[in-house]
């Protein structure tokens, strides 16, 4: 794998090479589906926070982890089980808006690490 613009990618595809043994064509699918699915998840997010609809954000949460997960995107997980675990206890709507803005910002970057990472 090459390096990306900060000298490293903020994914890491071990998990992915593992189950997969290696194979790229099954990664690159894998890859492809979250640049598709994922910040669809994030935007769904940011219309629960302008809507001021903060019990709607734990199930896009959900749905974002596995995929996150799979890719070794350590902080962006962390972030959105942040969010999961908030959403569902109610908490601080001040702190949702600010994680959801966050992982947005990060699958954001991580979006076009990814783009670029399928080109090589």
């Amino acid at each position: 794998m090459t390096e990306g613009k900060n000298s490293h990618f903020s994914f890491d595809l071990s998990y992915l090479n593992q189950v997969f043994q290696g194979n790229k064509q099954m990664i690159n699918q894998i890859i492809s589906m979250f640049i598709k699915q994922v910040p669809t998840y994030f935007d769904d997010m940011q219309d629960c926070i302008i809507r001021a609809e903060y019990n709607a954000l734990h199930p896009l949460a959900h749905k974002a982890k596995s995929s996150i997960a799979m890719l070794g995107l350590k902080d962006m997980e962390t972030l959105v089980l942040k969010i999961e675990k908030n959403s569902k206890e109610g908490l601080d709507e001040k702190e949702l808006a600010s994680l959801v803005a966050q992982a947005r910002a990060e699958c954001s970057d991580v979006t076009v690490q990814l783009e670029q990472a399928l080109k090589e």
